[in-house]
């Protein structure tokens, strides 16, 4: 039946509501018809008013281009009349043009800083920037030997100046800054401070895997805790065959917490129970072999002068 429907030419399909309104009753068919007729002329008003309004805005608009260019003319015409001398007076109103405003020189170079003022950030950035480096380059200490503290002794570590101190003197001036200069770097570790999370344990392994990769520090004071985080075997040299007449040195181990090694140092913190010294194997990292050798001959130069030193803790 649908496609029956569909298939039906456009003016049968157009004329069935109207015989459906002739099978209405009389009454209903007027009102349907009355309510389409007055629906019909209120939108013919609606659409007429809007044309009206429309065009007498335009007309308007019009009118007011004219007026305004004919006065425009008007004024020119006059104001050439009076430059020209052949009126003496107008009743029209002139527009005067504005002088040119004179800045001093103060509002000259505020204006040219207000203007300026992202260039002269960036300017000023580079130029602190440079001073830093500078101040950084010419202030910085640059220490001839560093010994790298592998144990979580925060009481030591505070102390850790004197060890500095102490091995300066026993220190050449290695960069001919005219200084014996020496540092300790210190990275604490073990399982609590290597394993626990956050952002220090990063940072100390960090720290721990370049400080084994670079030449910075040779010679090693750690600990039983910290072994567990190094290769304590491929890493470090064998103490005993460096030193066999030393009864503190075991395999790479110099044992020195049963040693006078803080009393040399005029330390009063202790140091953890197996503490020793280590010295690293001068192997190719980041650095070249001859770089790490040159490092290796410095460090032990210094552990030859603390060996002698050593005696058992009284």
């Amino acid at each position: 039946m649908q496609a029956e429907k569909e298939n039906q030419p456009e003016a049968e399909q157009n004329s069935q509501p109207e015989a459906e309104q002739e099978n209405l009753p009389a009454g209903k068919v007027s009102a349907f018809r009355n309510a389409a007729e007055q629906q019909a002329k209120l939108r013919r008003d609606e659409e007429l008013k809007e044309r009206r309004r429309q065009q007498a805005a335009e007309e308007a608009a019009y009118r007011a281009r004219e007026e305004y260019a004919k006065e425009l003319a008007e004024e020119k015409v006059d104001l050439i009349r009076l430059k020209q001398g052949v009126i003496t007076d107008s009743d029209k109103v002139f527009r005067e043009e504005d002088a040119p405003k004179k800045y001093t020189l103060w509002q000259r170079i505020g204006n040219w800083f207000y203007h300026a003022k992202w260039w002269l950030g960036i300017a000023a950035f580079v130029v602190l920037l440079g001073a830093f480096l500078i101040y950084d380059y010419v202030t910085r200490v640059d220490p001839d030997f560093r010994l790298l503290l592998l144990s979580e002794n925060a009481e030591f570590e505070s102390d850790s100046y004197l060890v500095s101190d102490w091995l300066a003197g026993m220190v050449p001036d290695y960069n001919g800054d005219g200084k014996q200069i020496a540092e300790v770097l210190y990275v604490p570790v073990s399982k609590v401070t290597m394993e626990m999370g956050g952002t220090a344990v990063a940072a100390y392994n960090t720290q721990l895997y370049v400080q084994f990769q670079s030449d910075t520090c040779m010679l090693v004071l750690a600990d039983p805790d910290a072994e567990e985080y190094l290769q304590p075997a491929d890493m470090f040299v064998s103490m005993k065959e460096l030193y066999p007449d030393c009864p503190f040195a075991e395999s790479f181990r110099l044992h020195i917490d049963k040693t006078n090694f803080t009393d040399l140092a005029n330390v009063e913190s202790q140091l953890k129970e197996g503490s020793y010294l280590a010295l690293r194997i001068p192997e190719e990292t980041m650095n070249s072999k001859e770089e790490m050798q040159a490092a290796y001959d410095k460090a032990k130069a210094v552990l030859d002068q603390i060996v002698p030193q050593l005696m058992p803790k009284s």
